[in-house]
């Protein structure tokens, strides 16, 4: 009896130290979630429009894993652009003069799927870099005392992106998204040469809660 229970033992000890061993990296994700907050900078044309650095942002994505450190995924998101300009005078395509303080404003949806190469799936620190595209819902508003000039239109955008999930622990269902992305879009806003841009670019820097399936 004694034997038999000696061999178990040693057979369930083998057995777990084998199941073991290829984890002892770390594991590869299926898939996995996350909430960011996003930091945006204006740039280009778009920086002329609104050259104040964008705090009111964030988006959520989810990326599914793939062979060979690849995967494809989806994200969308939100950035709400803002400033203040002083007391002017502003003329309309209508002749219309206005004097007042004016405020201008933008307001980003982005809705895009893209595809991404992680160096190193197994690591507690995994880079990645990546490319995604698909379109932008937008609102422009110039608003001078209780006038409100505004447009809203829909454009293609294109994402190059860089960026590492980092797990809490070698087998955390957790972990933390870090990435930058460089975004350029075909939106376009023209008001009688005063406030005008050809493209929208910009780069966002995002922070974010991954939560990680097996």
């Amino acid at each position: 009896m004694k034997k038999t229970v000696t061999l178990i033992i040693v057979v369930l000890l083998a057995f777990t130290a084998r199941a073991q061993e290829p984890a002892a990296a770390g594991y590869n994700p299926s898939s996995a979630y996350t909430l960011s907050w996003a930091l945006s900078v204006p740039l280009g044309s778009f920086n002329d429009f609104i050259n104040n650095v964008s705090p009111a942002g964030g988006n959520f994505s989810g990326r599914y894993f793939l062979k060979k450190g690849f995967a494809i995924g989806f994200e969308f998101g939100w950035n709400n652009y803002y400033e203040k300009y002083p007391r002017m005078t502003y003329s309309g395509d209508d002749g219309l003069a206005i004097t007042g303080i004016h405020y201008t404003y933008a307001f980003v949806i982005p809705w895009k799927a893209g595809a991404y190469y992680y160096f190193m799936p197994s690591a507690i620190a995994d880079p990645y870099v990546g490319l995604s595209f698909g379109g932008d819902y937008m609102e422009e508003h110039i608003i001078v005392q209780e006038y409100d000039i505004y447009e809203t239109q829909w454009g293609f955008t294109l994402s190059p992106e860089l960026g590492a999930l980092i797990k809490f622990g070698r087998y955390s269902h957790w972990g933390a998204n870090v990435s930058a992305q460089y975004w350029f879009n075909t939106n376009s806003f023209d008001f009688n040469d005063f406030k005008t841009y050809s493209t929208m670019q910009g780069l966002n820097f995002n922070v974010g809660l991954t939560y990680i399936l097996r």
